[in-house]
Formats: structure tokens, C-alpha cells, sequence
């Protein structure tokens, strides 16, 4: 038996840990537009929610098997996932190893390991009715919550109704909830609301209408709700969307977007801009304050199992005001060996104004992501 010195022997432990937590706190990948992208598919096509992320339907899980990885497997994931012809279930697992750089007068740097998120998910379906219940349920970090509650009743062509806490269907549903066009709008994976939707979908369009409390943007008053519409066409090689949203609230948001993607070649190209628009009533002036918030991404998937991604941001948060401007620029390289296993490399530098050099960081991340 070989003896180990003892910091050798710490850092294995560790690893074997850290590994262990991985595999057992594992399992449906986070919506990923530039695949629904890269397919010309809807989101419905491989989600359990027809608006994406989430639990992942049959045809999404055996494209997460045999599609994404380098090495597909030979099990047949859907069968796990199938407890019964009445219940589905579903999780998600993200473990981040972090270092990141803040650029003030002493050059801060921070180390750390976080759970980034784990997810479980469960689908009741009532047979030959239509009607099912979906859960989205956050297990870790932190103690447990309930993201989404709904009850759905869809319709043979696609159409559906649902009610409950849903997410409001709002422009890219992109990963990453710390994204400008997520954080600033407030519409991400950390953010539900309470409410309806109507869904219309065609062969190749989709129309979303939907009316919510509002507290995703401010607190409710129960006299005031929230309304909103989203449409998006798919062409033949790119689509093309829109969202408009009002919360009716004592502080009055309005907010509207354009987003698109386009597949060229081995790359896929996804755009968004938003505008928003927040009154204050009980501000001294009653100024409006409009923003103005943008991502581009490009995605450049050479073989199966590898995808580069590259992003730019930029961030307004008050327009009347001169040089308050803030970007971001990530490249992130993703790797799938296997099926149901992800790792992330990533480095994403942010810049604000010179008044605040805390807010200027560098982020070097590496992320383990199991899905199922």
C-alpha cells in the first residue's frame, strides 16, 4: 500500500467528493434556444412546458442521449423518466468552481464552489384528457421553492390554457439568468408569477397572450395585473420574435423586444433587444426612466459533443443619463462526453463606470452539469 503525504491525500478526498456530489445530485438540461435554433424547432418539441426549460418531454430526452454527446449510450433514458403511464419525473443539477477578479484598489479576488442550481421536475397526466399538472420544484441552493405550479389543458393542434405560477413567456429563454436581458427585465428562471396563458401555436408560428399578478416586477396590489403577448415565426433557415408586456401597477412598467436567430452553417446566431420603460409615481418628478438592454450570441457547434459560444451585452439602465453604460463578454466552451454529462469552461469579463470598480470583474468559471 503506497503512503500518500497528507495534502496529496486532502486533495483526492476532496475530488472524490466533489465528483460524488456531482453524479448523485444529478440530472433535463436548461433551456438552450440555439439548439431549438440549430433544429428550426419550437420549444414544445422537446419541453414538457410548450414555452421551454424545464422537464424535457420523450423526443427531448432521447436527443439529449443520442444527439448532444460525443459517446450517445445505450440506455434508453425515456423509461427511467416514465414512473408510470400517469407520472414523469425529471431534475437538473448545475456545480460551479469559481475565481473571479474585481478591479478595486486592491485587486480583489474571491475562490469558491457553489451549487448553482438543482431542479426536480414531475408531470402528472390525466390519460386521453389533455389535462396534466407540472411542477418545477428548486431543491438547492438554499432551501427548497417552488418555480412552477401549473395545470395545463392542451389541445390536439397544439393549442393549450394553463394557470397556476408559471413563467411568463418573454423573448430568449437563454441559460444563463444573470444575462443583462434576463436580470434587467426580471423575466428569468429565478422569477415566476402567478397567472394565466393562452397558447396558440400554428405549423410554424406560436402566439403567447397571457395576464399575471405582476410581482415579478413589482408588488401586487390585487387592483392591477400584469399583460403581455409574445408571437415568434420560424422561416426556413432563421426566426424572428417579439414581446410586449404592461404591469398596471402604481409603479407602471412597460416593456417590448425583438428577438431573432439564424443557422449558418456550423453556426448558430442568436440576437435580442429590449426596451423598457419604468414609471415612478411616487418619485418628486414623475421622470420615466427608459432602458435599453441587448445580447448577442454566436454558437459555433464543429462536431457532436463540442459548442464555443460567444457573447456580447450591453446594458442602459438610464438613458437620459450620459456614460452609465455597462457590457459583458463571455466565451464559453461546452463539452458533453457522454450522455447526461455537461462540463463548462468559461471566461466573462464585465465593465462599468469608472465610479464603481467593484463592478468590474473577470469571471473564470468551470461548471459540471448533469441532466436527465
Amino acid at each position: 500500500m503506497l503512503n500518500y503525504p497528507s495534502n496529496t491525500l486532502m486533495k483526492q478526498c476532496w475530488l472524490m467528493l466533489v465528483l460524488a456530489f456531482t453524479l448523485l445530485s444529478s440530472f433535463a438540461l436548461h433551456s438552450e434556444p440555439h439548439l431549438a435554433a440549430k433544429n428550426n424547432l419550437k420549444c414544445a418539441a422537446c419541453h414538457v412546458n410548450p414555452n421551454g426549460g424545464g422537464m424535457r418531454n420523450d423526443f427531448g430526452r432521447i436527443y439529449g442521449q443520442a444527439v448532444l454527446p460525443a459517446k450517445p449510450s445505450s440506455f434508453d433514458s425515456s423509461k427511467m423518466a416514465q414512473l408510470s403511464p400517469f407520472l414523469a419525473i425529471g431534475a437538473d443539477a448545475r456545480f460551479n468552481a469559481l475565481i473571479q477578479k474585481s478591479e478595486q484598489q486592491n485587486d480583489q479576488t474571491s475562490k469558491s464552489f457553489e451549487i448553482s442550481s438543482s431542479q426536480l421536475y414531475f408531470n402528472f397526466v390525466l390519460p386521453d384528457s389533455g389535462i396534466s399538472l407540472y411542477i418545477d420544484q428548486q431543491v438547492a441552493p438554499g432551501t427548497a421553492i417552488n418555480r412552477e405550479a401549473f395545470v395545463m389543458y392542451q389541445m390536439a393542434q397544439g393549442d393549450f390554457i394553463k394557470a397556476g405560477k408559471i413563467y411568463l413567456p418573454y423573448g430568449l429563454r437563454i441559460e444563463d439568468d444573470s444575462a443583462f436581458i434576463r436580470q434587467a427585465t426580471g423575466m428569468n428562471f429565478d422569477n415566476s408569477d402567478n397567472g394565466v396563458e393562452l397558447g396558440l401555436n400554428y405549423e410554424r408560428s406560436t402566439i403567447n397572450l397571457y395576464m399575471a399578478n405582476g410581482t415579478s416586477q413589482s408588488s401586487n396590489d390585487d387592483n392591477n395585473f400584469l399583460y403581455g403577448v409574445r408571437a415568434e415565426h420560424l422561416f426556413e433557415r432563421f426566426r424572428i420574435g417579439t414581446s410586449a408586456l404592461i404591469n398596471d401597477s402604481e409603479n407602471k412598467v412597460t416593456m417590448l423586444n425583438l428577438y431573432a436567430s439564424s443557422q449558418l452553417g456550423d453556426l448558430t446566431l442568436l440576437a435580442e433587444v429590449d426596451y423598457l420603460r419604468l414609471s415612478d409615481a411616487n418619485a418628486f418628478n414623475q421622470q420615466d426612466i427608459t432602458q435599453l438592454v441587448s445580447l448577442a450570441e454566436i454558437n459555433y457547434q464543429w462536431r457532436q459533443g463540442w459548442n464555443v459560444k460567444l457573447s456580447a451585452e450591453y446594458f442602459d439602465p438610464d438613458r437620459a443619463v450620459a456614460q452609465d453604460q455597462q457590457t459583458r463578454y463571455s466565451l464559453v466552451a461546452e463539452y458533453i462526453p457522454i450522455s447526461n454529462i455537461q462540463l463548462r469552461l468559461g471566461l466573462r469579463t464585465q465593465r462599468d463606470i469608472p465610479q464603481k470598480p467593484q463592478r468590474n470583474t473577470q469571471l473564470l468559471f468551470l461548471q459540471s452539469h448533469f441532466y436527465f
